[in-house]
């Protein structure tokens, strides 16, 4: 079956509105993740500054605690084997 000039308008049509209806449609999803996200920011509970300092010297004393007892377990395991 062959389409019409006019036949091949009407489709063309029909698939414009239907991408402007999905970009539509996407744009408000879009809106309402934004909306949520500053909703639940608002709703947090942020730590205090004390807090923060101490969470950040806990987590670089471990980051540190880590790297030496990798380095020990390294240079254990290469003289019991012998590479280097």
């Amino acid at each position: 079956m062959k389409l019409v000039d006019g036949d091949k308008g009407k489709e063309k049509e029909k698939l414009a509105e239907q991408r402007s209806a999905d970009a539509q449609r996407r744009w408000k999803n879009a809106q309402a993740g934004v909306r949520s996200i500053v909703s639940e920011m608002k709703r947090v509970t942020w730590p205090s500054r004390d807090e923060w300092v101490s969470a950040t010297m806990l987590t670089v004393g471990l980051v540190v605690l880590v790297a030496l007892w990798t380095s020990l377990i390294s240079a254990i395991a290469s003289k019991i084997f012998g590479s280097q």
